[in-house]
């Protein structure tokens, strides 16, 4: 199962990337100015960052290993295993909520991290728009959460197909019905709630952390509410050369007030 679920991973990423561009040139939710150049230096960014995705899989994968081999924390119980992968399900995406939060709140880290934050347009090729440095970093969270609670090869595949998908859905420029995208939101993010973590307005940036699940927003109080009006980007980087892959790879390096 373990080993089937780790080959799915990247063609559920193609499939589900395709479907969402098709939907969105079909019916997109929003307009889409500043188009020039930006959907190729967020496809480059992309193929840079699935690279790094595969080579950060096999790091987990080899730490979930070991962890497996030792019988360590919910690798070593004798619980119904449906519920041994729910919990460490819901470890790594805890895990992933606090890491979000820590890259708004360390300055380093935040300019890392904004590089995802200055497109002026949400849609499914910001899903993987964020710098290489940032995406290495993160199988240090990761690999402490499966070394600390002990999460077993299997728990991580799950994991990795709930959040390609998530992740894509979640920045999908897509409309779902009003009635139904409130009652998704109560489980996971959807277009709605999370496009409004890319508002110019800091309240509204700082807040819809969750990846999964939004249970997370919810507990520790960092819930937004969708709006109908949203401004995307980030003040400063509104200039042609900030949507060129030179000026997202250099993005850290420049220096740019936050806004209120």
């Amino acid at each position: 199962m373990q080993e089937i679920l780790e080959r799915l991973s990247p063609l559920i990423f193609v499939v589900a990337f395709a479907a969402f561009w098709t939907w969105e040139w079909i019916d997109a939710a929003r307009a889409a100015p500043g188009e020039r150049g930006r959907k190729g230096s967020n496809l480059a960014l992309t193929a840079i960052n699935f690279v790094l995705a595969g080579v950060i899989a096999s790091v987990l994968v080899g730490a979930s290993g070991w962890v497996a081999q030792q019988h360590w924390g919910l690798a070593g119980v004798q619980w119904p295993q449906w519920l041994v992968v729910l919990l460490g399900v819901l470890a790594l995406d805890l895990t992933e909520y606090a890491r979000h939060r820590i890259s708004h709140r360390i300055p380093l880290l935040w300019r890392l991290h904004r590089v995802h934050h200055t497109d002026v347009q949400v849609d499914v090729t910001t899903s993987l728009r964020s710098h290489p440095l940032e995406q290495a970093l993160r199988p240090l969270f990761d690999a402490a959460a499966v070394l600390l609670v002990g999460i077993a090869p299997l728990t991580l595949a799950v994991h990795a197909l709930l959040q390609i998908a998530t992740l894509l859905f979640q920045h999908a420029n897509i409309a779902l019905p009003p009635r139904l995208d409130r009652f998704i939101a109560m489980l996971t993010p959807t277009p709605a709630y999370h496009v409004v973590h890319h508002s110019r307005r800091r309240f509204q940036t700082d807040s819809n952390y969750g990846a999964c699940f939004t249970v997370w927003d919810r507990l520790f109080g960092t819930l937004q509410p969708a709006a109908p009006e949203i401004s995307l980007g980030l003040d400063g980087f509104d200039a042609a050369r900030d949507r060129s892959l030179a000026g997202l790879l250099a993005n850290p390096w420049r220096d740019a007030p936050r806004s209120a």
